[in-house]
Parts: C-alpha cells; structure tokens; sequence
C-alpha cells in the first residue's frame, strides 16, 4: 500500500521532497499519460520528479538500467539518490534534467535510429524486468508491463497473441517501449538523448524500430516486408498494453490494426 504521501501525489498534491534536501518544486509537466511528473530545481540545475506506478523491484531495474546507460555514454535521466542514499522513495524519483528540442529533422531521426539499434545491441544478454516478459511469452505468462491479457476480449487477445507468436525469429533486447518525439531530446551538440523509460523492458526490438520508414535508417533498419511487420507487432502491443490503462487509445490503434491485416 502507498504511504500517505505517495496517495496524496496521485491525487493532485504535490510530491514531498522532504528526502531531497535543497530540492525545490517549480510545478508540474504537462503531458504524460501514466505517470505524474514535476519539474524542480536543484544545487546543479533543473529536475525532473517522477511518481512511478511500478512495484519497488521493477523501478530498482529500470534505474539500474538507467544507471548502466549512462556508463556507456547514452543520453539518459540518471538518478539523484536522496540524502539517505535511496535511488526512489515510495515510488518518488528525482532525474536530471534532459536539456534539447524534439527531433525535427530526418538526420535527427537517423540519429534517434542509431542510438536504439545501439542500446539494442548492448542489451541483448540483459536480465528480464520484474514482472514482464517478451511478446511472444505472453500468451503463457498472461501479464507484462501493464497488458493483461485476462482482461482484454478474447477475440482481440486472440488476433494479438497470433501475432505476438509470428515474430518468434525477431531479434530480442532491452526496448524503450515509448519512442516518440515528446520522449526525445536532441541536444546542442546533436547527441539524442531518452525520457520516461517506464514501459522499457527486455523485448522484441522491433517496438523501437517500427515508429521508421523502412529504408531511413539503412543497414541498421527494417526492410520494407519487415517495417510492416514490426508496426502489426507496434499496434498490436498497444492494444493489449492500454487496453485498461488507455482504453480510448487502445481503440485507435485496434482499428488501425484491423484496417490494414496482413497480406
């Protein structure tokens, strides 16, 4: 159960920062669909406040990631611990901030592409995320992120299961799972930088690479046959995943899904 303060931060109060000392709270970020988000200000600059949804163990592994990013030079929110050394509290995260514009341009895309397929190889031998499992595992396991199978119509978890179980030879990697430009930073100095790592998880790395035109990235891309299979992979994953969560934008990409079946 949450603590008090933590509720408190679901309903509309702001965070307590009092485990950060010299923290100071700006006001909150619009955006975000899952999660709250503040914006602060801290000794070294501005701050990004976060209260995750995710179990203790789940967040320990995406800030270790986080972490474990950062020592092999990508652009990433990495922790300020609090004063007692925790790296969350009741689910509370302070991050540095991520300066830079959304990608605007296709060489900025290009770039966003090179990272992913880059973080993709890093990460191929990764361990698993608490309570999350591949795509193509989720027909036997029933639950990842926040997909639940048991909750969604049977015939829709049907139609995404099948194509869950086609992509089997795909390969796997730590994903992102949210790539789109207001999760995107590209900086002063052109180096890409990645937001709200919430949904990342060890996966089908076609997630990430199906928001590309087939061909824009070159060799590290999809080929066209490939970029259409990934996005049937992409829509049918939102399905299942926001079913619940998001049912309105579950819906879309359903019928975005039932509009174009595979040839």
């Amino acid at each position: 159960m949450p603590s008090p303060d933590a509720a408190d931060a679901d309903r509309g109060a702001g965070p307590d920062l009092r485990p950060w000392s010299g923290i100071e709270l700006l006001g909150p970020v619009a955006g975000g669909a899952r999660n709250r988000v503040w914006r602060g200000r801290g000794r070294d600059g501005v701050v990004a406040i976060r209260h995750s949804r995710r179990s203790a163990p789940s967040l320990d592994w995406e800030l270790d990631l986080l972490d474990h990013l950062d020592g092999h030079g990508f652009v990433v929110p990495t922790v300020i611990v609090a004063d007692d050394g925790r790296h969350h509290v009741d689910g509370l995260v302070v991050q540095r901030w991520l300066d830079g514009s959304e990608p605007a341009t296709t060489g900025d895309w290009r770039r966003v592409g090179r990272e992913l397929v880059r973080l993709h190889a890093l990460t191929a031998d990764h361990p698993q995320r608490p309570g999350c499992c591949r795509v193509d595992e989720l027909d036997r396991r029933r639950r990842s992120v926040d997909a639940d199978l048991d909750r969604v119509p049977a015939e829709v978890a049907a139609l995404a299961v099948g194509i869950f179980a086609s992509v089997g030879e795909a390969p796997v990697g730590v994903v992102h799972g949210d790539v789109h430009a207001a999760n995107l930073r590209v900086g002063s100095d052109g180096r890409v930088g990645f937001l709200d790592w919430d949904e990342s998880r060890v996966d089908v790395t076609w997630h990430d690479l199906s928001v590309f035109d087939a061909g824009i990235l070159g060799h590290d891309g999809l080929d066209r046959a490939t970029t259409e299979r990934a996005r049937r992979l992409s829509h049918a994953w939102e399905v299942v995943n926001a079913w619940v969560t998001e049912p309105n934008y579950a819906s879309r990409r359903l019928r975005l899904l039932e509009r174009n079946p595979s040839s």
